[in-house]
């Protein structure tokens, strides 16, 4: 199962259900509900229906409340609040022994912990709040006829009795009795389990929730709401929620600094210990503070960080008009090396233009049109785009009137294996006929004269093609009932004006666009042509022939028995098959696009691709995208996509285009970058901290200060509690930090952030030590050289070592962020303004804390050792950014990542047809291009 997947599964459906409490009545299989199922061909009236409102309640599932309290309460408990509420009772147990001097601290830790759990309740609760908005927008609809004439109406309106229309695509919206002459293939998998869909028919009730696989029919609302089989089983559903790529990152990330830190901090622990004591009250001390270092080296925030970032950016798609059903989303799309796009409405306008028809036989244009019109569901609003653009045309010459006089006795729908509709009529004086039109090669093969017209039919339709036009075949029935050919519609899409310019822009940002149409390759490639894609286009038709199995081998009698073929000639023809199966695989990686595709193609095209190493999107809009939708990453609704590839895919699109895609992926670049670069700031001040209070516990202030008895440097849990705050509270505002987006395709390349985050920390370690050194070098009777730098008069007692280091550590670990954000030097981008001023804020305070406060034993410094550590920061701050760029040049130059090496192959790629070897040999080099390249997460095996 992919991983973003989940599952509903009802575990019986045998469940009796009660009255719902409020008083609401609960519709019987009684005579009551007889009644309900008379409702009259025009429908109900709206008068008829707000009365059954009343009395029934909307069609929703009653949904528990989160108690908000509860959820605050949950936010105080788990590692590393126990790891807080453990520092607190231990500053506290000290407190009630007689050390009054712990009370501060023992109100800080109180203090952090409230304050952490009160930023992140309310960071996710607006994060929740703005996500639950953007869902709500999706509510479905149900095409529901009221007061003689169909009309879409939100689905919780509708109530028992309702006349709704199932069309294929659609979501049922509330349980409901089938009527009609015809079936529906339903899938109801996520209701019974039932792995098949289920044909029904008139008096079968379809159940709220399943999805209308084939076929169109009206049906009778019996049941909505709680009262729903959907709703009475909902209290035994279960889902199961994946972990997305962007939550098993965090997770690595997290173990990793929490499993360093732990055995770090035992370490520290252990030689307190040993230095120390083992008393109650140098216990008590020592445990104090390891978990203090503990809790500073952890990155607290980092959940909350990355939360709130992905839901700003989730905020600012919606107002790109992409709308994410789920978070993680972001970060798959920011990955994404192909995009499977539908032609129509997405890289063309899927405004229709019909030409004049081509007639064969005495029929007028006119009339050709006219009947074209016919045979279409009759709706005033949901028709398609081809009978919307045909009945539009019919309707200039003719009324709604004159169409009315044509009762339609049996119809049709479009179904993608047959690719016809077909109308049964009825006038008063023509009598009962039939019209179909659909593909011209499956309208000929119904017509009598197929053998007399059909070269001539097929001869139009690839110079239409050619053109640019699609072609759609029209027949009617004679005077026995016999399908004659009556002409051709020509309908052409115009492409869309920025597309050109888009496509453009996704391949330099390393995106290949792959045109997924079910036209003929003909027009494919004349689309293709206009909009400035490259022309390998093939034929899946073609494709799905392939003959796999049917491989020679030179020397092999193919009607030989298989148990009389040797090992060896058994070899050559795996091996065969095997070059054979990688021909497939090298066409749909080297592909341009693909036409004539049936929505089960186009599962086979994604997997495919996946297998390869890429992320893949796939847009989609009907019910059998669904599975593709789902077995791609990152699977888009397009605008006016059905309830169910809606439900199906991880982002909706409201507004037609492939720029809002590429918009969409742009911008969640930006959102990886953020993310990014926190958790390489992160994992660095993780670095700096804990090896820091490593290093220093070897240093014996007893040693080297007069009248100090403490053995073990170490910061009184005080500061170490302030580092965590400011440092914390800087960070947050990095959600809305300025960025650039990235230009190929991003992904969680944990080498790189590891081993970026080493050199930030390490080399401030470095510096940090080193300014430890100077200070402890303040403690002798006479010092000189590097103490007079420091200090007045070359001497500094150990509260002022202390001081520096705190206001070291606080201002080297801040601004390490300015040097993770980027990948060159700090100056070439400006932050956020919101980041600048977080920045500015803490440093000051952290310089204010140290020039005019003492605490814990730490002594207040002067100005002027407060500007010697800031400068002596900022030239180490440089030297730290310097090898930050020089371990990126090394990546880069080694090879370690080989980003360009696949940007300049889909840079390069030729926008003329390509030759079997050209194919070959570009699938080849995009393997070995991934490989070097690969997500993190990903184990591909490339000759598999």
């Amino acid at each position: 199962m992919d991983q973003k997947d989940s599952e509903v599964t009802v575990t019986s459906s045998q469940h009796h259900y009660s009255a719902i409490s409020d008083g609401k009545k609960e519709l019987e299989q009684d005579t009551e509900a007889e009644n309900i199922f008379n409702t009259p061909e025009s429908g109900l009236t709206s008068t008829e229906a707000a009365k059954r409102l009343e009395i029934y309640g909307f069609n929703e599932l009653p949904e528990e409340k989160e108690n908000l309290f509860l959820k605050f309460l949950s936010y105080f408990w788990g590692p590393m609040p126990c790891m807080i509420w453990l520092a607190a009772a231990v500053e506290l147990v000290q407190c009630v022994t007689g050390e009054s001097e712990h009370w501060a601290d023992f109100g800080v830790l109180l203090g952090l912990q409230f304050a952490n759990g009160t930023v992140a309740f309310f960071e996710e609760y607006n994060a929740g709040n703005a996500i639950a908005e953007l869902k709500a927008s999706l509510a479905p609809k149900a095409n529901v006829k009221r007061d003689g004439e169909f009309r879409l109406i939100n689905a919780r309106e509708l109530v028992p009795g309702d006349l709704i229309a199932l069309q294929i695509g659609g979501v049922v919206p509330a349980d409901a009795m089938l009527k009609g002459d015809r079936s529906l293939q339903i899938d109801q998998a996520a209701l019974t389990g039932e792995s098949l869909p289920v044909t029904m028919k008139e008096g079968d009730t379809a159940k709220m929730g399943s999805t209308v696989k084939r076929g169109e029919m009206d049906a009778i609302v019996s049941k909505t709401g709680a009262n729903t089989f959907f709703g009475r089983a909902a209290g035994m559903i279960s889902e199961v929620h994946q972990q997305g790529r962007f939550q098993k990152v965090l997770f690595n990330v997290m173990s990793f600094l929490m499993g360093l830190a732990i055995v770090l901090v035992v370490i520290i622990l252990t030689i307190l210990l040993v230095d120390n004591g083992t008393s109650t009250k140098q216990v008590l001390s020592s445990v104090g503070t390891a978990v203090v270092i503990l809790i500073a080296s952890i990155p607290i925030a980092m959940q909350v960080v990355a939360t709130v970032t992905m839901a700003v950016g989730a905020s600012m798609l919606a107002k790109k008009k992409a709308i994410v059903a789920r978070l993680s989303a972001i970060e798959e799309l920011a990955g994404m090396h192909t995009l499977c796009s539908d032609k129509t409405g997405t890289l063309t306008l899927n405004q229709l233009v019909l030409d004049d028809p081509v007639m064969f036989g005495s029929m007028t244009p006119e009339r050709l049109i006219f009947l074209s019109a016919l045979a279409a569901k009759r709706l005033d609003e949901g028709q398609d785009a081809i009978d919307t653009c045909i009945t539009n045309k019919a309707l200039e010459k003719s009324s709604k009137a004159e169409m009315n006089e044509y009762k339609q006795v049996d119809f049709i729908p479009f179904d993608p294996a047959i690719k016809r509709t077909e109308a049964t009529l009825s006038h008063p004086k023509e009598g009962k006929f039939r019209v179909t039109k659909g593909a011209a090669p499956q309208i000929l093969d119904l017509c009598v004269d197929k053998h007399i017209v059909e070269a001539k039919v097929m001869d139009r339709v690839n110079q239409l093609a050619g053109r640019g036009y699609r072609s759609l075949g029209v027949a009617v029935t004679n005077d026995k009932n016999e399908f004659e050919f009556a002409g051709i519609l020509s309908l052409f899409d115009p492409p869309r004006h920025d597309t050109k310019e888009t496509i453009d822009r996704a391949m330099q940002m390393g995106v290949q666009v792959k045109m997924i149409t079910g036209d003929h390759t003909a027009i494919a490639i004349e689309t293709a042509r206009r909009l400035g894609m490259g022309t390998t286009i093939h034929c899946v038709t073609e494709m799905r022939h392939k003959p796999e199995m049917s491989v020679k081998v030179e020397g092999v009698d193919e009607k030989r028995p298989l148990e009389e073929v040797s090992k060896e000639e058994k070899d050559d023809m795996k091996k065969a098959l095997l070059e054979n199966r990688l021909d497939l695989d090298d066409m749909i990686l080297a592909a341009d696009g693909f036409a004539e595709v049936l929505p089960e193609d186009k599962y086979k095209i994604v997997e495919i691709l996946q297998k390869s190493g890429q992320i893949v999107g796939m847009t989609g809009d009907g019910v059998n995208d669904a599975p593709a939708l789902k077995k791609a990453e990152i699977g888009i609704a397009v605008e006016g996509a059905t309830d169910a590839a809606r439900a199906s895919a991880d982002i909706v699109l409201t507004e037609p285009g492939l720029s809002v895609i590429i918009d969409a992926m742009l911008m969640s670049r930006k959102i990886f970058q953020r993310v990014r670069n926190y958790c390489i700031y992160r994992v660095a001040g993780t670095i700096q901290l804990i090896f820091f209070f490593f290093v220093a516990i070897f240093f014996r202030p007893s040693e080297k200060f007069q009248n100090e008895s403490e053995k073990n440097f170490q910061l009184p849990v005080l500061a170490v509690v302030f580092i965590t705050l400011v440092n914390d509270a800087c960070v947050l505002t990095i959600s809305r930090d300025n960025v650039h987006p990235a230009k190929s395709p991003q992904a969680w390349h944990l080498k790189e952030v590891f081993l970026i985050s080493a050199v930030l920390g390490f080399t401030a370690v470095a510096a940090s030590i080193f300014l430890l050194y100077a200070g402890f070098e303040a403690g002798k009777k006479d010092p000189s050289g590097l103490p007079c730098v420091l200090y007045d008069d070359c001497k500094a007692g150990y509260g002022k070592v202390q001081t520096t280091i705190f206001l070291n550590l606080c201002i080297s670990d801040i601004i390490t962020v300015f040097s993770a954000r980027t990948r060159g030097w700090f100056f070439t981008r400006a932050p956020a303004v919101s980041l600048a001023c977080a920045f500015v804020f803490s440093v000051l305070a952290t310089s204010a804390v140290s020039i005019f406060a003492s605490f814990g034993g730490m002594d207040s410094i002067s100005f002027r050792t407060a500007g010697v550590i800031w400068v002596y920061v900022i030239v180490c701050f440089f030297i730290r950014d310097a090898l930050k760029i020089f371990a990126y040049w090394a990546i880069e130059y080694f090879k370690i990542i080989d980003r360009q090496g696949y940007l300049d192959l889909i840079r390069s790629k030729t926008k003329k047809p390509m030759t079997t070897r050209m194919i070959r040999k570009f699938s080849d080099d995009l393997r070995g291009s991934l490989r070097r390249s690969v997500d993190w997460r990903k184990s591909v095996d490339f000759n598999d």
